[in-house]
């Protein structure tokens, strides 16, 4: 079958490289979704967000399943080199991963502006209110940097995961901003299948799967625990890179101090199920996500989820696949913790049922492949 299109996705970071977490997930998912009508070029890094380099031949194209991808040295993340690639392969849609990368999206866009090729932005939540507030000095000169540079360039385009996040590209690029909503695509559903003993009453495990910085927000999570000391069968398993080394060490303190809690490094992706399943609830109190992988990828194989309502995911509770709170009432936390631990196996068995069938009217549905279609002009 010919692909209808050609399309170049520029990234920081690509698998082999995982820690990262949602973007990498983000783009391997529209990829494996859409290989077969698009050729893709992957253009990233051979690091890893914390530097270490990646155990791949760099600065050439690299044949995947279905898809190529160029791994750049630092010497070669350059406009001259991303010409050179363009002029080879020639794509209808260039595809840009961030809004705050310098390499890979403001290089590509200066080097292709005065093209007459689609170019897409995909912010993945960098432009919220949360996202914002991080080093916001410097995003604020980023930004007037960029709509300096862009304001006139009729070929640039928007995606947004969410209606939420169109609402904030708009806020910061004005209502002239062409937008195109696509919700992202998430790994494929899983039945859990459960013990008879999964959940008994007065236990609870929750787990924590993501980047270690304030943005997530699990001070927020072990902060819960200094609070709930007298149940000696809650208990936290913690896994993601160590993006902020200050805010570690907070979290340091009340980790070591707390035998119900452990920190068990990164997780790779291959073993991102097992792990998730071994545990009764995720846990992410995070301050924004525009999407939340960790939180789609939990209720895709049965593991309800106790997050913040600073993301897209809404009335969880109704839908009985967990409960999305507010960061600034710590004793509905605290309460419905508890309320978790007292858990029966036939009440926490209905909400892995009613996970499976979230996951399949609201995260891996044909329609949301089909929003991703209209994303790169596909009919």
């Amino acid at each position: 079958m010919k692909k209808q299109i050609k399309v170049i996705v520029f990234i920081d970071w690509f698998y082999p490289a995982y820690k990262a977490g949602g973007p990498i997930k983000s783009v391997f998912n529209i990829v494996q979704s859409l290989k077969s009508e698009v050729d893709f070029l992957i253009v990233t890094s051979n690091q890893d967000v914390d530097g270490e380099i990646l155990d791949i031949q760099p600065n050439e194209i690299i044949e995947k399943d279905g898809y190529d991808v160029v791994y750049f040295d630092r010497g070669h993340q350059k406009k001259s080199e991303y010409k050179k690639l363009y002029d080879g392969f020639t794509a209808e849609v260039i595809y840009h991963n961030s809004v705050f990368s310098k390499n890979f999206t403001l290089k590509p866009l200066l080097c292709f502006r005065k093209y007459k090729v689609k170019q897409l932005i995909a912010p993945r939540g960098m432009l919220g209110r949360g996202a914002l507030a991080i080093k916001p000095l410097k995003k604020k000169l980023f930004l007037r940097l960029f709509k300096r540079m862009f304001r006139k360039n009729k070929m640039l385009h928007w995606h947004a995961s969410t209606s939420l996040e169109r609402n904030e590209i708009v806020k910061v690029f004005g209502k002239d901003s062409k937008v195109i909503v696509a919700q992202n695509l998430s790994s494929a559903s899983v039945k859990r299948k459960l013990a008879v003993d999964t959940k008994n009453v007065g236990e609870l495990k929750l787990v924590f799967v993501s980047r270690i910085s304030s943005k997530k927000n699990l001070l927020f999570a072990l902060e819960l625990f200094q609070d709930l000391k007298s149940h000696e069968k809650l208990s936290l398993e913690i896994y993601g890179p160590i993006e902020d080394e200050l805010y570690w060490k907070k979290c340091l303190l009340i980790i070591d101090a707390d035998s119900r809690i452990t920190y068990n490094g990164n997780l790779k992706p291959t073993v991102i199920t097992p792990v998730l399943q071994q545990h009764h609830f995720l846990i992410l109190p995070t301050q924004h996500e525009n999407y939340g992988h960790a939180i789609a990828e939990a209720i895709n194989v049965g593991v309800p989820v106790l997050i913040s309502d600073h993301t897209p995911w809404r009335d969880l509770a109704s839908d009985k696949v967990g409960f999305e709170l507010s960061l600034t009432e710590m004793d509905n936390w605290k309460s419905t913790i508890e309320a978790l631990i007292q858990l029966d196996q036939a009440s926490y068995e209905e909400m892995v049922v009613a996970c499976h069938k979230y996951s399949l009217d609201h995260i891996v549905s044909e329609e949301l492949v089909q929003e991703n279609r209209k994303l790169f002009g596909l009919d």
